[in-house]
């Protein structure tokens, strides 16, 4: 390892890389959450709904 030339980061690997962060995911779920905010009441009667159908189907 010693006495060799550090290896070139290409284009495209260094935007993978920043891409496949960790702090992307979080960045999309908190704009999802401050979305779904303003959504609310629609989102609970849809969490409900779907709750109603899992139990009714026999799945539980």
């Amino acid at each position: 390892m010693t006495g060799q030339r550090p290896t070139t980061v290409r284009p495209g690997r260094a935007a993978r890389r920043r891409v496949t962060d960790p702090l992307v995911p979080f960045l999309l779920l908190a704009v999802g959450v401050l979305g779904a905010a303003g959504a609310g009441h629609v989102l609970t009667w849809a969490v409900i709904g779907a709750l109603t159908g899992y139990t009714l189907s026999g799945s539980v």
